[in-house]
């Protein structure tokens, strides 16, 4: 957990920058810079609990704009997720609802003007890992343990790009 943390904070130190250029002279990787840990919530979640609209209630009643969300463990009992189908320039999402006992492997993803984007992995006893952009109706089997940082500095947003993939960039 140490490094985890030291990782995020050397991440989130950097100034803004961008490495590489794609054709359109646009930078392909952007740094943000002068976030720092303001607090850090510990969630657990019991059964039948739903995971996505659990955390964007801490999100809300915490006022968290910016912030970090991390699965940690668990399990569910029913997860709806979507992900990319097609390699071409405008992504076409495909959504699936599996029902089941499954591990939460990770899940994860940055909180941006108060709303999280998570991405989840879940398996399945002998079977391959699955999954996807998290979506609502993911419900807890056994139990879910979260942490969200919140964080203290520059805002991000997220805005579009002219394919409709919506990046993070400065507020």
């Amino acid at each position: 957990m140490k490094i985890h943390l030291r990782l995020v904070a050397l991440l989130l130190s950097f100034s803004i920058s961008s490495f590489g250029q794609n054709a359109n002279s646009k930078p392909l990787v952007r740094v943000f810079e002068g976030a720092k840990i303001q607090e850090i919530y510990r969630v657990v979640l019991d059964r039948d609990a739903l995971l996505l609209e659990s955390i964007e209630g801490v999100i809300r009643d915490k006022r968290i704009q910016d912030g970090h969300v991390t699965v940690t463990a668990g399990s569910v009992q029913e997860c709806t997720y979507h992900y990319v189908k097609s390699a071409g320039k405008k992504p076409t999402d495909v959504f699936q609802t599996v029902k089941g006992p499954f591990e939460i492997l990770n899940a994860g993803g940055i909180i941006a003007d108060g709303k999280p984007h998570i991405h989840i992995t879940i398996k399945e006893a002998g079977q391959t890992a699955i999954g996807g952009h998290l979506e609502n109706g993911c419900k807890i089997l056994y139990l879910g343990e979260v942490t969200i940082f919140k964080y203290a500095g520059p805002s991000l947003t997220r805005r579009a790009n002219e394919n409709g993939i919506t990046l993070l960039d400065k507020k």
